[in-house]
């Protein structure tokens, strides 16, 4: 019986790396990383955060709930808001133009917050997005940040927020906290948590389907990884080598990885759609003028263009 046992157990195993080296060589990427075990934690990560998932939405918070947590957090910021600071102004014009792509009935919307030492954006429950100064200084183009937003906008849409802070919540909704103070506890636990590889890839995949269905040249996804990686006082995010423990305790898949499988992802579709003309906008986030109010001819690029570009490198 117990042989019978150990053979079922090894056929499983043996099953699952043979399904696990199929899905890597499916889903293979160029990268310029030697070696790292980030995609195969991706892969492993899914099973993993499908239970999590299942498992916080059979805790009884409503959709309404998380409605109301993103109204406080964005009466919060609107009272922050300066009248006339052409970054928010920005903001609120390129999330105007994204939001039409969500599914959830959230009054979507971006705030510039202040330098907080590095480039970063975060997504809140509700529909809440942040960035940071120092994001919109080191991206090179419109494309790039409505890439950024939509990665944000994806972990909203996919539930990651929520899920991330559901059972806090009910527990908290058990004494007579207000509901300013469950949007406090909330933030901070949504402050210290990092999203899984697993969670952060479905966020990247949600942006580069946005950018692809957009006016926007779907580059832009993986070029904003790339002007986050020459970000001169990010820390490297560049293991040459595979390591397990390394690679399994880091939050995001290295940016060499992203900024490749993107890249390479928008390079197919170019291919695919050479006649096709896409916004880039390099001027409109140095002004801060929107697509919307500032079209520019010489923004414009078709899949000619990109060929000669990729065939400079």
């Amino acid at each position: 019986m117990k042989s019978s046992v150990r053979l079922v157990v090894l056929a499983l195993l043996l099953a699952c790396g043979t399904a696990l080296v199929a899905a890597l060589y499916v889903s293979r990427v160029r990268s310029p990383l030697q070696s790292t075990l980030t995609s195969s934690f991706q892969l492993l990560g899914a099973p993993v955060k499908l239970v999590d998932r299942v498992a916080s939405r059979m805790v009884p918070v409503s959709a309404l709930d998380e409605r109301e947590l993103g109204d406080t957090y964005r009466r919060r910021f609107d009272a922050q808001a300066v009248a006339g600071d052409a970054d928010q102004e920005y903001l609120d014009a390129l999330v105007e133009e994204i939001r039409r792509f969500a599914r959830k009935p959230f009054p979507y919307r971006a705030y510039a917050i202040g330098y907080h030492g590095a480039p970063n954006a975060m997504a809140l429950p509700g529909g809440v997005i942040l960035v940071t100064r120092e994001l919109l200084a080191t991206l090179q183009s419109e494309s790039e940040l409505v890439a950024v937003l939509a990665h944000e906008l994806g972990h909203v849409e996919r539930g990651h927020c929520f899920d991330a802070v559901r059972f806090q919540l009910l527990s908290r909704k058990i004494g007579s906290d207000t509901l300013g103070a469950l949007a406090d506890a909330a933030a901070r636990m949504m402050l210290r948590h990092a999203y899984s590889k697993t969670t952060e890839d479905e966020a990247d995949k949600y942006a580069y389907e946005l950018m692809v269905n957009s006016r926007y040249d779907p580059m832009g996804v993986g070029s904003s990884f790339g002007s986050l990686r020459r970000y001169p006082k990010r820390p490297s995010q560049s293991p040459q080598h595979a390591d397990p423990i390394r690679d399994y305790f880091m939050s995001h898949p290295p940016l060499e990885i992203r900024e490749a499988e993107f890249s390479e992802r928008a390079a197919v579709w170019w291919k695919q759609h050479a006649a096709e003309t896409r916004y880039v906008g390099r001027q409109n986030l140095a002004s801060r003028k929107a697509l919307g109010t500032f079209d520019l001819s010489g923004e414009w690029v078709s899949g000619s263009a990109h060929r000669v570009d990729r065939a400079s490198k």
